[in-house]
């Protein structure tokens, strides 16, 4: 360039293999499964939920004893997991267990443990090795991939960043241990998962609905790979949220996120979500042209894994769409909906916040009267 100005421009790519292992019993199995990645770390750090239940957790220090030097740490899980004290708590700890680049962190629990325990890795000598062990169906099934580690600072999710796990080690033996609310509002983001991905996946969850609502171990194994796969494959081309793709996870969200702040969050995510696939399919058929077959398709589907389909009564519709207003997905007046053409063929829609309210008001109309 002119007046001495020397230039140049690097596009940096970051190649990151992610290995899933889903069964029964996978706990027993750490050894092998942390060998295959073909690292010999010099440290296995295992960060553990306090609700696990013992018997898991011995399983799987037990395991791990085999690899090499492990330590243990129990945090509480919940919330109050995902802050700044307890990311300090494990940087304080690994420091003082001799962690270095070369180990290996595991989050071991549900999604507030392995946000708090992959942030800490993302962050610890500038990001180490992490791998995570989900213990609930909706960690399971979409919180366990994606790269995404937070804490929160006077808001959900403020302090975070990418850092995907090397690592996913899912033992479906723990599903036997959620309560059945729990199990089934898990079913949620599989359904989400089946409507991004196509009818053939939607057709099989419901060929297999006994097995699934029996949680056999062998469906659930093939259910919960699917489903990863599906977001997975999302993921992928979009890494950093930079192209707008990861956007399509969140499906159903719009609404749901509306309608958990609404009612205080006495809502399971995933019946809130089941509700917001029901609502904004309603809004899809009006913009994008989703036939109304599809949309009884959708709600059949829910209904028959016994999530809800309807906006709980007594709910003022402008008191939950009003709070679309707060979406991160709003950019100014305009605001980015994922929406489907049809079931396997989800798109991206900006529209008009103003126009986006009315829609999705009327199409909570429709989702409570079921026409």
């Amino acid at each position: 360039m002119s007046n001495g100005l020397e230039h140049s421009s690097w596009v940096i790519s970051d190649d990151h293999r992610v290995d899933i292992f889903v069964g029964r019993g996978t706990r027993r199995l750490l050894p092998r499964l942390i060998g295959s990645l073909g690292t010999g770390y010099s440290l296995i750090a295992l960060v553990a939920d306090s609700g696990l239940p013992e018997s898991f957790r011995r399983d799987a220090e037990e395991a791990l004893k085999g690899t090499g030097r492990l330590v243990v740490r129990i945090i509480a899980g919940g919330e109050q997991a995902k802050s700044l004290d307890t990311v300090k708590e494990l940087w304080e700890w690994l420091l003082g267990s001799g962690a270095d680049r070369d180990s290996l962190l595991i989050a071991y629990g549900g999604g507030a443990v392995s946000d708090a325990a992959g942030f800490a890795a993302a962050t610890y000598m500038r990001g180490i090795d992490w791998a995570v062990i989900p213990t609930t169906l909706l960690s399971m099934v979409d919180a366990s991939v994606g790269g995404k580690t937070a804490v929160n600072l006077g808001a959900k999710n403020i302090i975070g960043a990418f850092h995907h796990p090397r690592l996913v080690v899912i033992d479906t033996e723990h599903l036997e241990t959620l309560r059945e609310r729990d199990y089934i509002a898990g079913l949620a983001e599989v359904v989400k998962h089946a409507l991004l991905e196509g009818k053939w996946f939607l057709e099989w969850l419901l060929s297999h609905r006994e097995e699934i609502l029996a949680r056999r171990h062998g469906v659930l194994a093939r259910m919960i790979r699917l489903s990863l796969d599906t977001k997975m494959k999302i993921v992928s081309r979009d890494y950093r949220e930079r192209r707008g793709d990861r956007a399509l996870l969140n499906l159903g969200h719009t609404v749901a996120h509306a309608l958990e702040k609404a009612t205080s969050y006495s809502l399971r995510h995933g019946e809130a979500v089941a509700i917001g696939l029901v609502v904004e399919s309603y809004l899809a058929h009006r913009v994008t042209g989703l036939p109304l077959d599809e949309v009884e398709e959708i709600k059949n589907a829910l209904a028959s894994l016994g999530l809800p389909t309807r906006p709980p009564k007594g709910l003022e519709p402008g008191e939950v769409i009003g709070l679309v207003r707060l979406d991160k997905k709003r950019k100014g007046d305009k605001i980015l909906l994922p929406l489907l053409e049809g079931i396997g063929k989800p798109v991206l829609v900006e529209l008009d916040l103003g126009e986006a309210v009315a829609g999705l008001r009327e199409a909570w109309r429709e989702a409570s009267h079921g026409d």
